[in-house]
Parts: C-alpha cells; sequence; structure tokens
C-alpha cells in the first residue's frame, strides 16, 4: 500500500488530526509550549516551587542558605538525592558518607543537583506510566555510560562530567510533553510522537533558560549527529553516541544495556576492577543493575564454519 493510500484509508478523525498537526503555525507552538510551561514548571506539580533552586546560581551564597533548600523539596525528591550522592558512583569525588543538603551540592555539583532535582520530580509524577518511566531511566543510563565513553576518550573530568549531565538531561523535553499531555491534555490530538520528536529541544532549551543551566545542554538537546571540532569529537558529540547506543541497545535488547567482555579475569588482589565491573558497579550505585546485561561468551546460532580447514587438512 502506498503512503498516499494508507493517509486516505484514515477515519476522518486520523487524518483531521494529521491536518492539525501540519499546519500548527509557530504562534500556535508557542502557545502550546506557553501552556505546557505554565502548568508543568510550578509547584504544584513539582512538588517545589522552581525560584527556590535560584540560591544555587548565588557564588556569593553560604552553606546555611543552600541547606535551606531542602525545606521547600518534598522528602521523596531529598530521599532520592541523597542515595544517588551516597552511592559508590560517586565515591571517586567525594570523602565520607553525605548528611547535608550543602554536601550533595559540593560533591555532585550545582547544575547535577537542579537537573536531578527537576527529573526526578517528573520520575515521581510518572509513577505508573511505563513508557515515561523507560524514558527516565534511559536518560540515567545515558549518562553513566556517556561518563565512561567520554573516559574512554580520554576526556578530562570536567568534560566527563558534562556528557553525564548531558545525558541525564536529553529526553527531559520529552518527558515534561508526555506527562502534560497525561495530566492535562489527554484529548489534545496535536500532541502525538511527531510533534514530540520534532519539538521537544525547544521545550528543554525553555527549561536551561528557567533554571540558569549551562548553554552546552542546548547543542546537546538539538544535536542529531555526531559534532565534530577541530578534528575531535565535540562533548555533545559523544554524548550523541551515548545516547542513540542506549536508545538502540534499549530497543533491540528490551529495555537493557548489553555489553559483550572480552577482557581478561582480574585477580582483585590490588583493587583493581576490569572496565565491565566499573560498568556494573556505577550501574548497581544508581539502582539499575537490572537495566544492564554483561556477556562473557556470545552464544552462536549455528557451530563454526569449518569448510576451508577440513579442504586444508585433506591436502
Amino acid at each position: 500500500m502506498s503512503a498516499c493510500s494508507t493517509v486516505w484509508g484514515l477515519s476522518s478523525a486520523g487524518k483531521e488530526s494529521i491536518w492539525q498537526v501540519s499546519n500548527m503555525n509557530q504562534d500556535e507552538i508557542i502557545n502550546l509550549f506557553d501552556s505546557i510551561e505554565e502548568k508543568m514548571i510550578n509547584k504544584d506539580t513539582l512538588g517545589f516551587a522552581p525560584e527556590v533552586l535560584d540560591v544555587l546560581d548565588n557564588v556569593e551564597a553560604g552553606s546555611q542558605e543552600i541547606e535551606m533548600i531542602k525545606l521547600q523539596i518534598s522528602n521523596e525528591i531529598l530521599m532520592l538525592v541523597f542515595s544517588i550522592a551516597n552511592s559508590a558512583y560517586y565515591k571517586n569525588i567525594r570523602k565520607g558518607k553525605i548528611s547535608s543538603f550543602y554536601e550533595v551540592v559540593t560533591s555532585l555539583g550545582m547544575n547535577h543537583v537542579k537537573v536531578m532535582i527537576i527529573i526526578l520530580a517528573l520520575k515521581i509524577l510518572a509513577r505508573g506510566d511505563k513508557e515515561i518511566e523507560i524514558i527516565f531511566i534511559r536518560s540515567v543510563v545515558s549518562a553513566v555510560f556517556g561518563k565512561i565513553l567520554s573516559q574512554q576518550f580520554g576526556m578530562r573530568e570536567d568534560n566527563a562530567r558534562r556528557v553525564e549531565l548531558g545525558g541525564l538531561f536529553s529526553e527531559i523535553g520529552t518527558m515534561i510533553i508526555l506527562l502534560y499531555k497525561k495530566l492535562y491534555a489527554a484529548h489534545d490530538e496535536r500532541i502525538d510522537e511527531t510533534f514530540i520528536k520534532k519539538y521537544h529541544p525547544y521545550l528543554a532549551e525553555r527549561i536551561i533558560e528557567q533554571f540558569s543551566l549551562p548553554d552546552y545542554l542546548k547543542q546537546v538537546v538539538f544535536s542529531e549527529s555526531i559534532v565534530l571540532e577541530d578534528s575531535y569529537i565535540t562533548i555533545s558529540g559523544i554524548t550523541r553516541l551515548s545516547i542513540d547506543f542506549v536508545a538502540e541497545c534499549f530497543y533491540k535488547f528490551h529495555n537493557q544495556l548489553v555489553v559483550e567482555d572480552h577482557s581478561p579475569p582480574v585477580s582483585g588482589c590490588d583493587g583493581a576492577m576490569s572496565l565491565a565491573n566499573i560498568i556494573e558497579h556505577q550501574f548497581d550505585a544508581v539502582g539499575l543493575g537490572k537495566y544492564l546485561r554483561i556477556i562473557k561468551n556470545k552464544e552462536r546460532l549455528l557451530p563454526e564454519y569449518e569448510g576451508r580447514k577440513k579442504e586444508q587438512e585433506r591436502v
């Protein structure tokens, strides 16, 4: 069946939906985003007032001012943030157990804390919605894998953390639009898969501006390819590698990141770990162990072909 006949085979309601989406002008799209932002980025929806995070932008803010932020954020979000900050995943940048919100900020970084609070609030809102929860998990997996990948590329630690943050932030626009549709606009046929894929970076851009997040995140959300600069892969390029690889793995392997490990066993007597072990430990630390599968010996569907070998043996 041709594409044309497929469209004409739709019901009248389906054809009307396609017409509405394709005929939305810029003003209509901007007005829709205004509505999404108004409904979704507020205290009633997120569980905290967005302006409470402004303190983190004040370079003169003291430890007490930063500590007071936790009183204005829901306990559920705080528990998750503290759990991540105290995980073994971050043990290389901290000493001892974190017990204060100020230590969370100094350990994870101001921008990481902001993004984590926002995305965890969305995760809580999406509780029970499998599609949105998988998007959240895919974002976290992209962050973990992206940081590991950037370190393998020899990136400095600060740039590796940027890749990590880019992966975490990459699908925030998609999550917000899906949640808006679920909570406030279930019958709005304009908001379909095509609309979300095309326009989610523009909503992410608004979040970047509203929460004073770094500009490089705009390059991440708008990038659709590997970005090169002066003969090297940029931060957004490596982030895109990670995001696309994780997305393909999740699609192919039923929501799992699959790693094939050919490295020899490590004795462990000197505390050394193989890269596969490091990846496994980091996934476990953020509670995503079940979304990782490490394969030691890949199974074959057919035995190895030995035709040429048999011919040589006869000779």
